[in-house]
């Protein structure tokens, strides 16, 4: 049971393999765990063997010190191929960035930064064209 409302909003929705999420920050823990169900329902509907998502941020897109290693454990037991950044609106971009992109490496995902959300679609839907890797 979470003692503190969850800080941030999220909303997420599918698109053929494409999970497109538009967050905003501040990030708590209990915003990190309703994040969590939310992306499991949504990897329900793609291919689990070929999805990629696009995460638009705006706001504070950072997260508690904490949160760090809670979302790189959960996100380290899925099989997603790639992940797109839209930075455009996010009023904390280099933190942001840095911080997303210590968190992909960590986890060995494929990612990149885009201030658009048509280039990060283009470079997401080029990378679901190579076949498939096996799962982790």
């Amino acid at each position: 049971m979470n003692i503190f409302p969850a800080h941030g909003t999220v909303n997420i929705v599918t698109e053929g393999n494409l999970i497109l999420i538009e967050a905003k920050g501040l990030w708590n823990i209990e915003y990190l765990d309703l994040l969590h169900k939310e992306l499991i329902k949504a990897v329900s509907q793609v291919d689990k063997n070929n999805y990629a998502a696009l995460i638009t941020l705006s706001g504070e897109a950072i997260s508690v010190d904490e949160g760090f290693e809670y979302h790189l454990n959960f996100i380290r037991q899925g099989n997603i191929k790639a992940v797109a950044l839209n930075l455009a609106n996010c009023t904390t971009a280099p933190l942001t960035k840095s911080m997303c992109t210590k968190l992909y490496r960590a986890a060995d995902i494929k990612h990149a930064i885009f201030d658009n959300n048509h280039d990060a679609r283009l470079w997401l839907e080029n990378e679901l064209k190579h076949p498939p890797t096996t799962s982790k």
